[in-house]
């Protein structure tokens, strides 16, 4: 969760708003090739309305039938919310667009698997901005072992790090429910979030209802930072893995360095640090980075969405997550916060 994913939430609904009267509202917005797509829009009873093009969005063809037309356009830098109509995953034209991309990514995969010599962890311990990572991390590996920051994230690098200064009073003291949520709260102190079990907004909380919902935060932080520890300080071997925000990573070399020096400062022994970028920032890093490995995907999935295979870079992480494999898959039937909603961390 972030100021970006809820001014994206805003947008969406104040796009969403505008679905009335004789204005054009998008029903499609698909990626041919490259920086060309093609949007679908519906039409109302003014069939000669504007169609309501983008500020990213750089018109080259369009087409009227009714009330239906169609507009390809060029678009210019990342995908804004407003852009993308909402589509569930279980619509079953989302369905068809993600089995297409698994099956066009099979292949790609199988022969870069045979080029590849898997990495093998008992632990894999994530570090921040975890929704799509972790939700790759499942869709790939058909779990995740519960963890501290599975549950947790929030700020960008440089509050997380003065964060994780005070790890041992995380979720120990007086939190809050983050505006525009219904299962986030921030730790006070921090600026950390963390999702609760319970759908806050479900029913109408009141004060003896909230504490019960803190006093489990509290209860299960515990739990899991005591479970942080054991894991990072066993002999097992163990990854540490940081999705870096794209605005971090003119610093990501520096914040990689002080990731390792705190995971060290806490008692870790045998870990690697792995850091995944975007592609793009990936020139932000020097050419040797000797004490992390540094990977890389075309895209992330947009901060209002994060938890969903119709975006992003399916293929990328799934080729991270060939080469850093867990050493046994363990059963779970543990749905994790981050896996109800789009939000991410």
């Amino acid at each position: 969760m972030s100021a970006e994913k809820q001014g994206g939430d805003q947008e969406r609904q104040e796009w969403t708003a505008v679905v009335t009267g004789a204005e054009c509202f998008r029903k499609n917005n698909f990626r041919l090739f490259g920086a060309l797509r093609l949007l679908r829009f519906k039409i109302g009873k003014d069939k000669n309305c504007p169609l309501p093009f983008h500020a990213r969005e750089t018109p080259l063809w369009s087409f009227r039938a009714g009330r239906v037309a169609l507009a390809l356009v060029r678009q210019n830098g990342e995908l804004e919310a407003g852009q993308v109509p909402i589509v569930s995953d279980r619509n079953a034209l989302a369905r068809v667009k993600i089995a297409l991309r698994r099956a066009a990514n099979a292949p790609r995969l199988l022969i870069a698997g045979m080029f590849i010599r898997p990495r093998k962890y008992e632990h894999f311990l994530l570090m921040g901005y975890n929704c799509e990572m972790a939700f790759r991390f499942i869709r790939a590996n058909g779990f995740l072992d519960s963890t501290f920051f599975a549950w947790a994230g929030g700020p960008g690098c440089e509050k997380m790090l003065l964060a994780l200064d005070r790890f041992d009073e995380l979720f120990t003291g007086d939190m809050t429910l983050k505006t525009g949520t219904r299962d986030v709260f921030a730790d006070k102190a921090t600026g950390v979030l963390m999702h609760s079990h319970y759908n806050a907004g479900a029913f109408n909380p009141g004060e003896s209802d909230l504490e019960a919902v803190k006093a489990e935060i509290r209860s299960r932080a515990a739990y899991l930072r005591e479970k942080f520890y054991r894991q990072l300080r066993d002999e097992e071997p163990t990854l540490c893995v940081l999705k870096m925000k794209r605005v971090d990573t003119p610093k990501g070399d520096e914040y990689a360095r002080r990731y390792i020096e705190w995971l060290r400062s806490r008692g870790g022994r045998n870990f690697e640090f792995l850091v995944v970028c975007h592609r793009d920032d990936a020139a932000n890093f020097p050419a040797e980075h000797p004490d992390y490995h540094l990977r890389t995907v075309a895209s992330y999935n947009p901060d209002w969405s994060a938890v969903t295979e119709q975006f992003g870079d399916m293929y990328g992480w799934n080729l991270i997550w060939k080469e850093f494999a867990p050493t046994r898959v363990l059963g779970t039937k543990r749905k994790f916060g981050f896996e109800g909603g789009g939000g991410g961390k």
